[in-house]
């Protein structure tokens, strides 16, 4: 090396060190340090929001709008993901649900959202571009869920325990290419624990013969809590939803359908309702429409037919206490007994478990998980618990229908209805428009719900004429939004909660990651109800005032002395703001209460019940009615008979 060379490079390099020099003096020295002003970090924290439409208006609307663009037949997450896609585009909607926005699948579901890393070793042995495309697409909308929704939506690390040392490579490359095919979406990069770190995050697991576990991160969320909310963003943008409106019939006019025929299930008037397009987005019960749609009058066979397009399966879910699986860490089992995959995850302070697939021949409205279902996820549990795993423990259970569907093009004509083939199962979702113009938007799952709206409105705009409005719509903007509860939300909302009203971790944590940046307006209600001076709580038998300066005997402070978090504020934010319409709509629903602890919910039913009975004034006989209908629907969920006697419960 030339002294010239050398001279140059010590330069070069002296230069550098002056460079990092000075600007560490700059930094730690010169520059006058940020000072943090609290006043502008965060907007105050919401103590007012307009009342939104009654329902009583919403039902007006029905009868003074001439015609709609769109009816959305279906109130699940793909039905309220259309309504808030279209009217965010400037369409005048219409969404109307039989029973409650979530009442079905959509409330059912494993509560995660994910590309399936099941699907990716799929698509990797079976050389499959179809089943990797849709681990990509679902990838790019779990991160849009996780962004739309980030109160609902959070980052859920997930082990799986691996018993051979070949297998810990295996799995491990397999979840690094999970994140890989992420790409800017990845949440947190995979790794690999040893049985040592294992024990230490999971002492319940049995590490007997455990070698290591290959931690991969997906998305966890609130189900039902996210398709109220899309309901309400919808109505927000100036869509008419409504819950508890049956179409009974599909209205045509030269073999055309121009609208539907509604029956609000609470009065049984019946309402006319015109609009340029009508949308099936009822999932399971999709072949319902479809059969509607075969009719020249539009009216429903007088005896109910098998599923053809829809393909019905059960799966099955427990839920369990929390001491069965780490508190921010889930499980995977990558290969049960009978080869399929069953996820073990920590959900709302417990633990979710499951789930079954068993293949049905109808479509049940309201479906039961057997007791040879819930065994089986136990037993399947039991091989990584190192105590034995108790019926007794399961707080609740419930089933729920996957709409896996078929391609109708490629059913034959004289195939028998419910015959149970698979012949062109679509695995991803599918949309068909019939000769009459019916647009039905099915299949898929939950992480795709707005890809899949997405898509059934732009089918909408592309091959309907809305009074020539077309051009002047907006294109899609739900990648843009963000869902009610989201504006304004920072991952330290429980925090600030605290601060401002002394309530409890646990509660601040409750309302905080369910309500969002809407949280302070439950709290707020504490303030306007003479309810909670009542001897009428959902989870205890005295009455709470939510502050830490106001503890007595009176006022049992301490969420360690009930189970679940969940108040008489939030049963009237429910009445005022969601739309809750029964007891189940909010303890199974608005709420997660039946779903997480069957029994404490039977304990909450008359106390509701008591409640929704003085602000929707009903008669003594609506009262029994709804009494009886949530004692049964609730006494259903898996609850052991060993440990409780549900027909306590149930008003004869």
């Amino acid at each position: 090396m030339s002294k010239i060379f050398q001279t140059k490079l010590a330069k070069t390099a002296l230069a550098a060190a002056a460079g990092v020099g000075g600007t560490i003096v700059y930094l730690d020295f010169i520059r006058p340090p940020v000072v943090s002003d609290l006043n502008n970090s965060y907007k105050p924290l919401r103590k007012e929001l307009a009342t939104p439409p009654s329902r009583e208006s919403l039902l007006n609307k029905l009868e003074t709008t001439p015609k709609f663009d769109v009816i959305v037949v279906g109130g699940g997450a793909t039905g309220t993901g259309t309504a808030v896609d279209a009217a965010t585009r400037g369409l005048n909607v219409c969404l109307l649900e039989k029973s409650d926005f979530a009442s079905g699948t959509s409330s059912k579901s494993t509560k995660m959202a994910h590309g399936g890393v099941r699907y990716l070793e799929k698509a990797i042995f079976q050389l499959s571009k179809a089943q990797l495309d849709l681990v990509i697409e679902a990838l790019n909308e779990r991160g849009n869920m996780l962004r739309t929704a980030p109160h609902l939506c959070s980052v859920l690390p997930i082990m799986i325990p691996v018993y051979k040392w070949w297998q810990v490579p295996y799995f491990f490359v397999g979840c690094k290419m999970y994140d890989w095919f992420a790409g800017h979406q990845n949440l947190r990069s995979s790794t690999v624990f040893s049985r040592e770190m294992t024990s230490a995050i999971a002492p319940m697991m049995d590490d007997s013969n455990l070698k290591a576990t290959c931690v991969y991160h997906d998305g966890t969320f609130n189900d039902a809590r996210m398709n109220a909310t899309l309901a309400i963003t919808a109505i927000d943008q100036g869509a008419t939803v409504l819950n508890y409106m049956e179409v009974k019939q599909l209205v045509k006019k030269d073999d055309k359908i121009t609208g539907v025929l509604a029956v609000d299930r609470e009065t049984g008037k019946e309402y006319n309702i015109n609009a340029t397009a009508t949308v099936n987005a009822t999932g399971p019960f999709a072949d319902k429409l479809l059969e509607m749609d075969k009719d020249p009058q539009g009216l429903p066979p007088k005896i109910d037919q098998p599923p053809r397009m829809v393909v019905p399966s059960s799966g099955v879910h427990v839920v369990l206490p929390e001491y069965y699986c780490p508190r921010d860490m889930g499980l995977l089992d990558p290969s049960t007994s009978d080869g399929r995959v069953m996820f073990f995850l920590p959900w709302q302070g417990k633990v979710l478990a499951g789930t079954t697939d068993t293949p049905l021949k109808s479509v049940p409205e309201n479906p039961i998980p057997t007791e040879e279902d819930i065994q089986d996820i136990l037993q399947e549990l039991q091989k990584y618990i190192v105590f034995p795993v108790n019926r007794t423990d399961v707080l609740s259970a419930w089933s729920g229908i996957r709409p896996l569907v078929r391609d109708p093009s490629t059913i034959p004509e004289d195939e028998q209805p419910g015959s149970g083939s698979t012949q062109g199962l679509v695995r991803s979702h599918f949309i068909s428009q019939s000769p009459s113009g019916l647009l039905t938007i099915s299949g898929g799952k939950w992480t795709t719900y707005r890809e899949m709206a997405q898509e059934t409105v732009d089918t909408l705009v592309k091959n309907y004429d809305f009074d020539g409005k077309n051009n002047a719509l907006l294109p899609c903007q739900t990648n843009k939004i963000i869902l009610a509860g989201g504006e304004d939300y920072s991952k330290n909302y429980s925090a600030r909660l605290i601060h401002e009203y002394r309530i409890p971790l646990k509660l601040a944590k409750h309302l905080s990651h369910n309500y969002g940046s809407r949280a302070s307006l439950i709290l707020e209600l504490y303030h306007q109800s003479d309810y909670n001076k009542l001897p009428i709580t959902l989870a205890a038998n005295k009455s709470f005032e939510p502050s830490e300066d106001k503890e007595s005997e009176e006022n049992i402070l301490s969420y360690q002395s009930f189970d679940e978090p969940f108040t008489i504020a939030e049963l009237k934010y429910s009445l005022k703001y969601e739309y809750a319409r029964t007891p189940v709509d909010f303890l199974a629903r608005r709420t997660r209460l039946a779903f997480l602890n069957a029994r404490e919910a039977l304990t909450a039913v008359d106390g509701v019940c008591a409640i929704m009975e003085h602000e929707l004034k009903w008669d003594e006989e609506t009262t029994k009615k709804m009494k009886f209908e949530a004692n049964d629907y609730i006494g259903k969920m898996g609850i052991s008979p060993k440990r409780f006697d549900v027909e306590d419960f149930i008003v004869q």
